[in-house]
């Protein structure tokens, strides 16, 4: 038989110190190699050095149909995570958990986001009165840093429909589940830097993680207990009954899931999903609207008025927005989460149909920033057009059957995934954000500190972030009531 062909190396140097040098050096300059594996080795397989791990990286619909295809027992995306975020010392007692809150996000959120809207909407008001409008000075312009406060309105709107009043508005609570990515991902490379024998101790006595978890259950035990005292007196139904996912679980899950130790690791679980990736995606979009306020604002505004005169702050008038849905779309092209999706951990040794083999225990990715800077895919791909999915879609009637819609998953298009794995949440978050930029529009007038400057991405490792540090100037505007 003969052997294997050998995988190209992108990145890394050769001697003996190659390795640990191209792990330093990935801080920096990750995407530019994934991208210039893509450039030379497009719908094969590369690698590249990611921190301490290689990671080999496909592109190409063939090769990403066949990572998406593999089964779980093959090539594990849970596992690829587990590995990413060092889940045994950061994420409690995760193996022992159900998918139960995927298959609720998937069917049960989704299909309830007609009915949940009006109280969003209610808590996406009372958030941005909370983070941003009553920190601006009268009808002044005033310059602040928005990351923050948008991860806060993003935390308490999340949390409107996963826990409810009142707890969503707790502020301890909010800083908590804002927290609660940073401490996973700083914690996760703390203990990265470790023998696996260490890991556990490290965990334990160097990272934030187990005060994090004690401040959770000191905040949110009394509503737990309060919430399954009443579901156990009530029964299945009563007047008043939650609509959030808390009781969801407490409705459909096994005796063990509705534990309260357990049901506080599964909420600050979710909102390690949902918070951060929706509230960076959003920053991002807001920047180029406030960069560009002649080519954004005006028509966002616009089609924001005609929409909701029609249909009020419902879903259904979220769907309609298509200027407002290619921007997002346009977000998530441009910038994304990071250079790569789809990230999978071999489980046994698998083989792609160009002859690649993957060996148990390497990690398998798709270039998805590269893709999505393919000039023979999105023409112009340097150039970030926030209506360039709209003048696609503008002559089709029907916003569902859009084939460019923010929700909309393809070989071209990844920052959600695509497959089985795709990110069950997109529909909810697409949704949250529409919601939340309409309301910025119709509420300030928004420009850059520096006009006309998008602010640069900033880079860690594999992942991108917007940066914290620029100022947005904001301004109320006498608002209209729909």
């Amino acid at each position: 038989m003969a052997e294997p062909a050998q995988i190209p190396v992108v990145g890394a140097g050769t001697g003996p110190f190659a390795g640990q040098l191209a792990s330093m050096r990935s801080i920096k300059s990750l995407k530019d190699w994934v991208g210039e594996g893509y450039r030379k080795y497009y719908a094969t397989v590369f690698k590249v050095r990611a921190f301490q791990d290689w990671q080999l990286i496909v592109s190409g619909p063939t090769l990403i149909d066949e990572l998406r295809k593999a089964p779980d027992d093959v090539l594990s995306f849970r596992e690829a995570t587990s590995k990413s975020l060092e889940a045994d010392y950061t994420l409690g007692d995760w193996r022992d958990e159900s998918l139960l809150h995927v298959g609720l996000v998937k069917t049960r959120l989704t299909r309830s986001l007609a009915g949940l809207f009006p109280s969003v909407m209610e808590e996406i008001n009372a958030a941005f009165e909370d983070e941003i409008t009553n920190k601006l000075t009268g009808n002044e312009w005033t310059t602040m840093a928005v990351v923050q406060p948008l991860s806060r309105v993003v935390c308490r709107t999340s949390n409107r429909v996963f826990v409810g009043l009142p707890l969503c508005r707790n502020s301890e609570y909010v800083d908590i589940n804002v927290r609660y990515t940073v401490d996973v991902v700083v914690s996760a490379n703390i203990i990265k830097q470790f023998p696996w024998f260490m890991k556990p101790l490290v965990g334990r006595y160097m990272t934030p993680i187990p005060k994090t978890y004690a401040n959770a259950s000191r905040v949110m035990t009394e509503f737990i207990d309060e919430r399954k005292r009443q579901t156990e007196e009530h029964g299945k139904n009563w007047e008043e009954k939650p609509d959030d996912f808390l009781q969801w679980i407490l409705d459909a899950g096994e005796p063990r899931e509705k534990e309260t130790p357990a049901l506080i690791t599964r909420l600050l679980r979710l909102n390690f999903a949902a918070i951060h990736t929706t509230a960076l995606s959003f920053t991002f979009a807001l920047y180029h609207v406030a960069a560009e306020p002649a080519k954004y604002q005006e028509a966002l505004r616009q089609e924001v008025h005609e929409v909701l005169s029609r249909h009020g702050w419902t879903k259904a008038a979220m769907e309609k927005m298509r200027k407002m849905d290619s921007l997002l779309r346009e977000t998530q092209r441009y910038h994304g989460l990071g250079a790569l999706s789809m990230t999978r951990l071999a489980m046994q040794d698998f083989t792609f149909s160009d002859g690649t083999h993957v060996k148990k225990g390497q990690l398998v990715a798709a270039a998805s920033r590269a893709t999505h800077y393919d000039g023979s895919i999105y023409p112009e791909p340097d150039k970030f057009d926030g209506f360039r999915f709209y003048n696609e879609n503008e002559e089709k009637e029907d916003e569902l059957s859009l084939p460019n819609r923010l929700v909309s998953t393809s070989f071209d298009f990844l920052t959600f995934g695509t497959g089985r794995h795709a990110c069950p949440g997109r529909f909810w978050a697409a949704n949250e954000m529409k919601a939340m930029m309409a309301y910025m529009l119709t509420h300030y007038d928004m420009k850059m500190e520096h006009e006309g400057e998008v602010p640069k991405e900033q880079w860690f490792g594999s992942a991108v972030v917007p940066d914290r540090s620029a100022r947005m100037m904001l301004r109320k505007r006498e608002a209209q009531v729909y």
